[in-house]
């Protein structure tokens, strides 16, 4: 199975904000363009590349704001 369709089996959604340079350097990431960051709880994975990076650590990462 792919990692994409086990993320979202899991409960696990696509994150589309931004991210910082400062993650990818972090994990020393050479495919920062293969890129693909998921989230659930705080938790964000990535399936850009065979690494599977994953943190809780929201720095970095483009906040947003409830306005509901």
């Amino acid at each position: 199975m792919k990692c994409k369709e086990k993320l979202k089996e899991e409960g696990y959604i696509r994150y589309r904000g931004a991210v910082d340079a400062s993650v990818y350097e972090y994990f020393n990431c050479d495919c920062s363009w293969k890129a693909e960051w998921y989230l659930k709880a705080g938790h964000y994975r990535c399936c850009g590349c065979k690494e599977r990076c994953e943190t809780r650590e929201p720095d970095g990462f483009q906040l947003f704001l409830d306005l509901g």
